[in-house]
């Protein structure tokens, strides 16, 4: 029975790894240099200027607010979801929020 157990974890954990490894290699990652002219492509210059609006609005609620040139586009891509969550922002402001603030970072 032991043994069982033993041979039955062994597998679970290799199926656990495997899927694992397959999403990693699976994704493809964006330069910052891509990332942002992506957003420069599908966001006007207007749709920038309310992303500004709401981040001045929703950011400064609850925290003081970072310049977008103070952080990276990696360390704001990580930041933006998690904080857009925290303020409410549905996806539309969040997403104008993210082309404001990536235009804006450094690269």
């Amino acid at each position: 029975m032991n043994r069982f157990t033993t041979i039955l974890a062994i597998a679970a954990a290799s199926v656990l790894m495997a899927q694992c490894t397959a999403k990693k290699t699976a994704t493809t990652t964006k330069s910052p240099e891509e990332i942002v002219a992506e957003v420069k492509k599908n966001y006007s210059e207007d749709q920038m200027e309310e992303g500004k609006t709401i981040f001045l609005g929703s950011c400064g609620k609850c925290h003081d607010l970072k310049e977008p040139e103070t952080r990276t586009v990696e360390k704001w891509e990580r930041v933006l979801p998690r904080m857009s969550q925290k303020a409410k922002l549905d996806d539309v402001q969040a997403g104008k929020v993210r082309a404001y603030v990536l235009a804006h970072a450094k690269i």
